[in-house]
């Protein structure tokens, strides 16, 4: 764990948002353009496998040629002082929390919610990437409440090339 206040190369860390399997995700400040950003910071026990860190920055290159009102930007990936990072938009809040807060949503607000995110995954798809993750958590809620910004981030998406060359399983 990083303590808030850190400095992390020209990032300085707010606050901690959420904690996976491998990453640890910050609220931070990007010092030299003075925005806040989403600050994704790979364990460091993971670094020492670089194949792993490999793929998380070809993932994040995927997923930086994404261009589409629905799903985060990728603003920049690289390492500082020690740490592998990836820096994206942050958004306000997940469908997931604003579910544990405020309970259930009503079906219309749903579908408010799901087209946009629905268009974004489409999108996506079109350009030959699939997002591995689709969760609540991984759904984005911007200021104002824009709904249907998919989170994107390494480990839950894998290209597969031109779309047509993908199809889903056969059940």
């Amino acid at each position: 764990m990083i303590e808030q206040g850190r400095q992390i190369g020209k990032y300085r860390l707010l606050a901690e948002l959420g904690r996976g399997g491998f990453a640890t995700v910050y609220r931070a400040l990007d010092s030299q353009l003075e925005r806040e950003v989403a600050l994704k910071v790979l364990h460091p026990a993971l670094l020492i496998d670089r194949a792993f860190v490999e793929r998380f920055f070809r993932e994040a290159r995927t997923l930086a040629r994404l261009r589409h009102p629905h799903i985060v930007t990728i603003h920049e990936m690289g390492e500082a002082d020690g740490r592998v990072l990836l820096a994206m938009e942050l958004a306000a809040d997940s469908l997931a929390a604003q579910i544990a807060e405020r309970g259930p949503r009503r079906w219309a607000d749903v579908r408010t919610l799901l087209e946009p995110v629905a268009a974004a995954l489409d999108y996506a798809h079109a350009a030959g990437v699939v997002h591995r993750d689709l969760k609540p958590a991984n759904i984005l809620i911007a200021e104002g409440g824009r709904p249907g910004q998919a989170r994107r981030e390494g480990d839950i998406c894998r290209s597969v090339g031109p779309a047509q060359s993908w199809e889903p399983p056969r059940r």
